[in-house]
């Protein structure tokens, strides 16, 4: 079992602001400095003087450096608090880690406080509480990342992919070409598609939802464009 160490600076909390990468740098500023206002009122009110601000920004990777770090002097006593704004804030990997971080606590005795659920592993019930939250905050994260993969899904299944044009279209350009073609001269949607077929163009069956949904593509006309 951790041991807690003799000299501790009883006076210092950890205020620890996280922020995603797929925020402009606009949200992302703004978000760091509500975090870090409403952690020091909290920090201020428990009693705490020497505040630390820790800040951290989303990564492809999950893992946190500037969080572990905070751990590390919070077992070596250099702090006896750790605030985090939410519990999705604090952990991107869930429920275990985020009860990890609160074993830590327990194991060198310093706090874990999560502001918008008002949550303190001082307590027993605050204890109890996380471990709820927590659960649930990975069931959410998890239906997140179920919604984004249908969407992209979707899309692919539409034959789109994300560009610098918006979406892509994954025609090749001779496709376009002979789209952008047979309409100028009049064909209907029916018709460019029973053509596309007849081509085998692109080793795809073509529909005319399809075949329309190219022809209005915006890197569809920058093809033609280029």
């Amino acid at each position: 079992m951790a041991k807690t160490p003799k000299t501790r600076n009883e006076a210092a909390a950890v205020i620890y602001c996280r922020v995603s990468a797929v925020d402009s740098q606009s949200e992302s500023d703004a978000s760091l400095e509500s975090q870090e206002r409403t952690l020091r009122a909290m920090a201020e009110a428990a009693g705490y003087t020497d505040l630390r601000v820790v800040v951290e920004r989303h990564t492809a990777s999950k893992t946190q450096p500037a969080l572990e770090a905070a751990l590390e002097d919070l077992a070596k006593g250099e702090a006896v608090a750790l605030y985090a704004s939410k519990i999705d804030r604090l952990s991107r990997k869930g429920a275990g880690d985020v009860l990890r971080i609160a074993d830590r606590a327990d194991a060198h005795g310093w706090r874990l406080v999560v502001a918008d659920v008002s949550m303190d592993t001082g307590t027993t019930v605050g204890r109890l509480v996380l471990t709820i939250l927590a659960g649930v905050a990975e069931m959410e994260s998890r239906r997140r990342s179920e919604r984004m993969r249908e969407y992209h899904a979707a899309r692919r299944a539409r034959g789109e992919s994300r560009g610098s044009y918006g979406p892509k279209t994954t025609a090749s350009a001779e496709a376009v070409a002979m789209i952008s073609e047979a309409r100028a001269e009049g064909l209907s949607w029916k018709a460019v598609t029973e053509m596309l077929n007849d081509h085998q163009m692109d080793g795809r069956i073509w529909h005319p939802t399809a075949v329309r949904r190219v022809a209005e593509s915006p890197s569809a006309a920058a093809m033609l464009a280029a």
